[in-house]
């Protein structure tokens, strides 16, 4: 008969047991010494061999010829239990067996010595499960049973057991499974089983499997069964609906450059690919995650798990961009699990407010735009920006806008400085770019001839300079039909009142 892999290997005596020495080691001790006690707890998360230990320890309490404390798996006895034909060793499923009289019929059992075996050893699987009713019931059997019977009760959920049954049982937590420790077994079962793997192959299972091993044998079983020849990462993320890192990257690299249509493509191929959205928000989450602390632990002068090829992504992004573009995924994982909407939807709105945080009014947008903000100021200052802003041609390339106060000094300039006309032509056509719009409403513009001058303080004229590119200069071309040439001018500080506070004073 055909057993999937997690059956087929699940390890059968302690030593086999990966990644929880610190458990076995003391189960083992205690049957070579013959002090096994009346009642166990195992507790942890799912496939970190629970159940596994609990048949091993059943074994080994009734091994005719032990072995340090580890069942031989060769006498009658080991042979009965493995088959599931030993009367004396009961699994019971509590979910199915959770009402008071189940566990009223347990008790009147317990009365009864083994038949065959040394001891009767009862394994309650998920005993959290268990009504209110049936752990009053339980209580004293379990504190003071026969001298031949063992209890060992196994759960996912500890806090749900009542204190009256913790105190009565010797606990142990079972970890999960180390990452390297899953590779090393994958690797030795795929061996066993001539399945042949690719580099990176075991090492993406195991991570996928998140510290269970019955999930990484399964992924890997899942996984070989369609595949032809050797099994690669590329057919793990096809089989399993995963995206892969470069399309993850390429994904965040388009939100820090604020490119809306190659992130919508992106999306699209993902949605075309039949890949799980909710799956790949998932992967993305992991990759800002690893973004995240590759830029805490540089500070620190370490090294995380970011590959080298990605590290001119991890530079673009401000620790305050990526919380709020971790908030932003979460939130959408969170709407797409709890309400029947369309996936893909819900993903491009997301994708962009990220790449466009001025449509988002959350504080975690407001702090990544102020950082984003900070860090161009931070590049301008460290290339050498003065007042005049004369050196910064090798900075922003808009030669056209930024002249230097000298080069308008050489025009014969014989108009007199006006307000200049029709401003609101000039707002209406960079209403594209609300940031540029905001700065320009804060300064006062005048037309001086064929000069058009901006007056206001210098940390809003830096930041026009930054945000306008070409757009600034064809604004005042298409409203006047004429080309312009555009200088800054730092407006006089005046005596602050009530009603005059500087846009520095605001942020």
């Amino acid at each position: 008969m055909y057993l999937s892999l997690y059956r087929k290997w699940r390890p059968r005596t302690f030593d086999e047991i990966c990644g929880q020495e610190h458990i076995t080691s003391i189960l083992r001790k205690q049957c070579d010494t013959n002090r096994v006690s009346h009642a166990y707890l195992f507790c942890g998360t799912r496939g970190t061999g629970k159940t596994s230990s609990a048949k091993i320890l059943a074994k080994a309490v009734n091994c005719e010829n032990p072995i340090n404390g580890n069942p031989c798996n060769n006498c009658s006895s080991c042979k009965a239990i493995d088959s599931g034909s030993a009367t004396d060793v009961l699994e019971i499923d509590a979910a199915s067996n959770n009402r008071v009289d189940n566990v009223r019929d347990l008790r009147d059992e317990v009365v009864y010595p083994p038949s065959v075996l040394k001891k009767r050893v009862y394994i309650i699987d998920e005993v959290h499960m268990l009504t209110d009713s049936a752990f009053n019931a339980l209580l004293k059997t379990l504190e003071e049973p026969p001298e031949y019977v063992v209890f060992i009760l196994a759960t996912t959920e500890i806090n749900e057991l009542p204190p009256t049954i913790i105190s009565r049982c010797i606990r142990f937590d079972f970890s999960r499974i180390d990452t390297e420790a899953v590779n090393k077994r994958l690797v030795y079962v795929a061996e066993q089983e001539d399945i042949h793997l690719a580099d990176g192959s075991a090492e993406l299972l195991a991570q996928l499997a998140d510290g269970s091993m019955r999930d990484a044998l399964s992924l890997l079983e899942a996984c070989s069964n369609g595949s032809v020849g050797e099994l690669t990462t590329e057919t793990i993320r096809n089989v399993l609906g995963l995206a892969g890192d470069e399309t993850i990257y390429s994904l965040l690299s388009a939100i820090s450059d604020k490119n809306v249509p190659v992130a919508m493509d992106i999306v699209e191929q993902v949605h075309r690919s039949s890949k799980d959205i909710s799956v790949f928000i998932d992967d993305l989450s992991l990759a800002v995650r690893d973004i995240i602390i590759e830029k805490q632990l540089v500070k620190f002068g370490k090294r995380g798990k970011l590959k080298s090829e990605y590290l001119n992504v991890c530079e673009k992004f401000t620790p305050e961009q990526l919380f709020y573009i971790s908030s932003v995924l979460e939130e959408t994982q969170s709407r797409i699990s709890r309400y029947s909407v369309n996936k893909r939807v819900v993903l491009e709105m997301s994708v962009i407010r990220m790449c466009d945080k001025t449509v988002s009014d959350s504080p975690k947008a407001l702090a990544a735009r102020i950082s984003e903000l900070e860090k161009r100021l931070a590049v301008l200052s460290a290339t050498g920006l003065n007042k005049n802003f004369i050196e910064t041609e090798s900075i922003v390339e808009t030669p056209e806008i930024i002249k230097s106060e000298e080069n308008v000094a050489t025009k014969d300039i014989s108009h007199e400085r006006i307000p200049f006309p029709n401003i609101s032509e000039i707002y209406e056509f960079i209403s594209d770019n609300p940031s540029l719009l905001s700065f320009l409403k804060k300064s006062k513009v005048y037309l001086q001839g064929d000069v058009v001058i901006i007056a206001s303080e210098q940390f809003t004229i830096d930041m026009i300079k930054i945000e306008s590119g070409n757009m600034l200069n064809d604004a005042f071309v298409s409203t006047l039909g004429k080309s312009v040439n555009i200088t800054f001018e730092e407006a006089k500080q005046e005596t602050k009142n009530e009603s005059q506070v500087s846009f520095m004073d605001e942020l």
